[in-house]
């Protein structure tokens, strides 16, 4: 009954915005905006656009606006668009706010035949009951609602979403539906921060770069086609580029984006999490990073440019005039280069190097399973022979080979000094994701360790190799002891019958089972 109205005008949903109370100091329902998922679209060998396809029994008027380009992005065989909108590749950017909740209805394609659902990656929140669940499902024109509450510890970053229907994940993500989320930094971002900071962290460009399911390559940045996606700078003016890569390639698992000699760049936050001291001392023009993984740079050019992957130029940076604003946006504390700032810490991305362990787990990631277990809804992976409990600290051994092990909820502090985990990823920085490169991999096992905080109830593991995960190598594991998410509100409309019932997975502790 805390859910505000929500009345249907034919092309979006319009919710209040009136405060409501709750006992979980959830504070604002923001405005809603339903999300439809669109399966048209036919493609060539070579994943041109050639015709689209009018299968869904939908009005005239809901396909006109089709017609043209994907406002900058190509067109998508499978993706997100907001009503009244175009359903483009990548789909629209959503932007959150800490200390907000949000309600996202979400639209099936008008197919009864095309199941999909919502999973947003990076976000410190439930994987279960009403929130981002991957075993929800929604079909035909039924609208489901996903709940977001985004608590005012929760860092702000570069996160993304993606569809994550078990066995059709790479189909979709490869057509297009996915995009970017990025919670705002709001205040209280660090010690050092200053108007300088402030204006350097609003000064944003996004780069998205993706490629097809069956073209595993070139990447293609913002979904620009035909020619190159292009980036006006001021010269000399430092700005914060937000990295998002998504890759459908399942031979590849890391990649190197390349800056030109004109530009100066540093590292600033991995995974959608700052580092602990913002900037990184040493500037780079080359990054390696992995899959579904996200960087945030911090870059300045003194002449035009360009960025590459892998050696291929992906897009141009033009390098106008000086900046003429009144306050100069500077990555640095005090505008003093060299000079960093220590960013705010909540729990769940608190320094675990020195703390005492509750469990040490081995963990091995292949094409079809998670230690020989394949995925499934029946049997959860059980660490150690038991679940997890809530509050608890784990530190993890990881055998990876080149798999990109994705956990969801609960961030991986790297714990391994002699780079035992890679090029991608520095000791005592944190990643969602954890990509062991060509370098690392004939090194000892890398390390990460994790605090169970927060959050409880079933989280989701996987490779992020789209079709390794939808082969198999993905599991669930319970977190028992914390917090649950309530089921409902859950289903808005349904056409008939029973529409995104809770999936039960047992516990290894207990022959029960717990809808969560």
């Amino acid at each position: 009954e805390n859910v505000p109205e929500v009345v249907y005008d034919g092309e979006m949903w319009g919710g209040s915005t009136e405060e409501y109370e709750d006992p979980n100091t959830y504070e604002m329902m923001e405005e809603e905006d339903e999300v439809v998922y669109d399966s048209f679209g036919l493609y060539d060998e070579g994943g041109n656009f050639v015709a689209e396809s009018m299968e869904y029994d939908e009005s005239e008027e809901y396909y006109e606006s089709f017609e043209g380009g994907g406002g900058g992005g190509r067109y998508a065989t499978f993706g997100w668009r907001i009503p009244g909108g175009e359903c483009t590749w990548p789909g629209p950017t959503m932007r959150m706010s800490r200390g907000k909740t949000y309600g996202l209805f979400v639209r099936g394609s008008g197919n009864e035949d095309t199941v999909t659902n919502i999973h947003t990656h990076g976000l410190h929140i439930p994987g279960h009951g009403n929130a981002d669940d991957v075993t929800r499902t929604v079909s035909g024109s039924d609208v489901i609602i996903y709940e977001y509450h985004i608590p005012t510890y929760h860092m702000g970053g570069t996160h993304w979403y993606h569809a994550h229907w078990h066995h059709h994940s790479e189909q979709f993500v490869g057509g297009g539906a996915f995009g970017m989320l990025i919670v705002e930094d709001g205040s209280n971002v660090g010690t050092g921060v200053d108007a300088g900071v402030e204006a350097f962290l609003k000064n944003e460009k996004i780069f998205i770069a993706s490629n097809h399911e069956d073209i595993y390559g070139p990447f293609i940045v913002n979904g620009v086609e035909g020619d190159l996606e292009s980036y006006d700078f001021n010269s000399d003016e430092w700005y914060r580029l937000r990295i998002l890569t998504v890759n459908l390639d399942p031979n590849t698992s890391s990649r190197t984006i390349s800056f030109g000699d004109e530009c100066q760049a540093y590292a600033i936050a991995h995974d959608g999490i700052f580092r602990f001291e913002v900037p990184a001392r040493t500037a780079q023009n080359d990054f390696s990073i992995g899959d579904a993984s996200r960087l945030d740079v911090a870059i300045r050019c003194a002449f035009d440019s360009t960025i590459s992957i892998n050696d291929e130029t992906v897009a141009t940076i033009k390098a106008g005039q000086p900046s003429t604003k009144s306050v100069v946006p500077s990555p640095f504390k005090s505008s003093i280069e060299g000079q960093s700032w220590s960013s705010t810490r909540p729990d769940y991305l608190a320094d675990l190097r020195d703390a005492i362990t509750y469990y040490t787990y081995e963990l091995k990631l292949d094409e079809t399973n998670i230690n020989q277990q394949t995925y499934s809804l029946e049997k959860p992976l059980c660490l150690g022979h038991s679940d997890v409990q809530y509050g608890s600290i784990y530190e993890w051994e990881l055998r990876l080979s080149y798999h990109p092990l994705h956990l969801h909820i609960y961030p991986m502090q790297v714990v391994s000094e002699n780079n035992e985990c890679g090029e991608n990823h520095e000791y005592g920085e944190f990643y969602d994701t954890i990509t062991i490169s060509n370098e690392g991999r004939g090194r000892s096992r890398c390390k990460v360790r994790i605090a169970f905080v927060d959050v409880g109830g079933k989280t989701l593991m996987q490779c992020h190799l789209f079709k390794h995960g939808d082969q198999g190598a993905m599991a669930f594991f319970h977190v028992v002891g914390g917090p649950t998410q309530p089921n409902e509100p859950r289903v808005h409309e349904c056409a008939s019958g029973l529409c995104d019932e809770p999936v039960s997975i047992p516990l290894c502790s207990s022959d029960e089972s717990l809808n969560t």
